[in-house]
């Protein structure tokens, strides 16, 4: 075996640790600041528990989610307040399990950003996909850098959202790998990819509301579209959404595909509701 290879192969294993140590210090990094930084005058922790699913391609998982919202300036859930919020989330159907760690800011809460990490771990092939031909077992990295803007007058309200996201694998040789929520093949060495996702909406009363809204993701190779139509009811730490819509993707022939979503707010975040 030549020295340039030794060196790619070695520098290859580097990579993969490198990933995972920067991963691991970001969860540590949260959760130490939230244990040691001196809370604002409003600061608050926040949790919640709840599902997804989908039908095509058929996929659905249970989540926990937390964080610890610190209020800069204004009223909490403000729509001109300002605040910062480390998080922590979780995602698990069983076989397929994943953790993130990020952090908002928000400088004002209907304008702000995110940025974080996820480590994806599925031990069951996606029945949704070929298996066969693309890699879908095993571990799987994402990172992320998220803008998003909300706009409202009287019940109308729009958002938008714009996403880079950077997806790798431990083992660039181990072949393409699924993003299953997109729908979309990742190169074996890593791939970006950027995602658009435009929702508009009508609260028809305190408790329900009318969402329409585009899902649209792109890489080199693909792309793939969810248009979708939601009817959301709301209580004061209840939320219940259902719909459907259509999916499609480079990996995917066009579908309808049916939409639930179900969400209790054990303790409120500062975030805009």
């Amino acid at each position: 075996m030549s020295v340039v290879k030794l060196l790619f192969e070695f520098g290859k294993k580097v990579q993969g640790r490198v990933r995972h140590f920067l991963f691991s210090r970001v969860v540590t990094t949260i959760v130490l600041f939230v244990i040691l930084a001196p809370p604002p005058a409003l600061a608050d922790a926040d949790l919640s528990l709840g599902g997804s699913f989908r039908s095509y391609p058929l996929s659905g998982v249970a989540e926990v989610k937390s964080g610890y919202g610190m209020v800069l300036y204004g009223q909490k859930n403000s729509p001109f307040s300002g605040y910062i919020r480390p998080a922590l989330e979780g995602y698990s159907a069983l076989l397929y399990n994943s953790g993130i760690a990020k952090l908002e800011i928000f400088p004002l809460a209907i304008l702000g950003a995110r940025a974080g990490g996820e480590s994806i771990q599925n031990d069951n092939e996606y029945t949704a996909y070929d298996c066969k031909k693309y890699r879908c077992l095993g571990r799987n990295y994402r990172t992320f850098f998220e803008t998003e803007l909300t706009l409202g007058a009287g019940p109308f309200f729009i958002q938008g959202r714009w996403r880079r996201e950077r997806w790798t694998q431990p083992d660039p040789e181990a072949g393409d790998f699924v993003d299953p929520t997109s729908g979309l093949l990742m190169k074996s060495q890593g791939e970006s990819q950027t995602v658009y996702t435009a929702v508009s909406g009508v609260k028809l009363s305190p408790t329900w509301t009318v969402m329409a809204g585009l899902r649209y993701a792109e890489d080199e190779d693909g792309i793939s579209r969810m248009p979708f139509l939601l009817l959301s009811w709301k209580n004061s730490s209840w939320t219940v959404s259902a719909g459907g819509g259509g999916f499609e993707s480079s990996l995917k022939d066009r579908s309808a595909t049916a939409l639930l979503s179900v969400t209790w707010e054990i303790l409120p975040s500062v975030a805009l509701r």
